[in-house]
């Protein structure tokens, strides 16, 4: 069993541990980007465009989009 993942998430290129999740990978490597996900401002979908939690595991070449809404918070 591979000990890292190769992930791309915006196109970028990651290796996470295998078990590691979205969240986890963000938190590590985004920070701004997690805690944006975490409160609404930010939406992450996968390689299909399907809405995914930060809590999904990753898995070997998962391809995903975070990007931060355009809409005030208080919108």
């Amino acid at each position: 069993m591979p000990t890292d993942l190769p992930v791309f998430v915006n196109g970028r290129p990651y290796r996470a541990p295998a078990g590691s999740t979205l969240g986890r990978l963000l938190a590590e490597h985004d920070p701004d980007l997690f805690v944006a996900l975490l409160g609404g401002q930010a939406l992450a979908t996968d390689g299909r465009g399907i809405e995914a939690d930060p809590d999904v595991p990753l898995t070997a070449g998962a391809i995903f989009r975070v990007q931060r809404s355009a809409r005030a918070a208080d919108a």
